[in-house]
């Protein structure tokens, strides 16, 4: 049986849009959507400008209620998961989570992070194995109260065909790591908190590491390792 599922993220958030569609195409829509304040525009600019505008992810049906707060520490945000009786929490990009939240689902909150854990904690992971000649990885973790440490669910190497640009890998990143989230959804179909260490996998310590932001210079390296942007006549 499937678990009851919240997705939560920050209005305007293209990931919360992204997670959604995806999760509904596969029959998983989650129980609750939650929008946790605003992104701000010049995170958006940011989004739209690294994607060459090629990452739109539907928008919510109209018909879809979405609960909206102004911040994770709002009280009715957390007695509403608890009224639900959330197993699951998908964190869309929403800050970082203290322990009175992380104690708040059944069996705990789902991060999908765009890098292979534990060598790619941190910032810039896929423009970092660019770089480095690695696979792009996806990897569907619990979050725990480290950051990028918690046991892992599953991981999936993203394809990357050789006339994409940096601005198409971009693009559909977030679409890989929904496809990834909805694979460790699956995994933890059958979980209690009792047997969940079994669906899960701890982070060895060995080769762990956090990366930077990635400096310009490295950042032009890993993008010239895919297809130019063509220019505007």
């Amino acid at each position: 049986m499937a678990n009851r599922v919240a997705l939560l993220f920050q209005d305007g958030n293209f990931v919360g849009r992204e997670y959604f569609a995806k999760l509904a195409a596969a029959g998983r829509k989650p129980h609750l959507t939650v929008a946790i304040g605003q992104m701000k525009p010049e995170s958006v600019a940011i989004e739209e400008a690294r994607t060459g505008g090629r990452w739109n992810p539907p928008q919510f049906p109209a018909n879809h209620p979405t609960l909206r707060f102004d911040s994770l520490k709002n009280p009715s945000m957390i007695e509403v998961l608890r009224r639900e009786r959330i197993d699951i929490c998908i964190q869309g990009g929403i800050g970082i989570l203290k322990a009175e939240h992380l104690a708040l689902p059944r069996l705990g909150w789902i991060n999908v992070h765009p890098g292979r854990l534990p060598a790619y904690r941190g910032n810039s992971c896929p423009e970092w194995a660019l770089y480095e000649d690695a696979p792009i990885v996806a990897t569907a973790h619990i979050i725990d109260q480290g950051i990028d440490t918690g046991p892992v669910i599953c991981e999936r190497a993203m394809k990357v065909p050789l006339d994409w640009s940096y601005a198409d890998l971009r693009a559909r990143l977030y679409g890989h790591c929904a496809d990834v989230l909805i694979e460790a959804l699956a995994r933890l179909d059958n979980a209690t908190p009792e047997t969940l260490d079994r669906f899960v996998k701890p982070q060895p310590a060995e080769g762990a590491r956090y990366l930077p932001q990635i400096p310009p210079d490295k950042l032009a390296t890993a993008k010239s390792k895919l297809r130019p942007e063509a220019v505007a006549a």
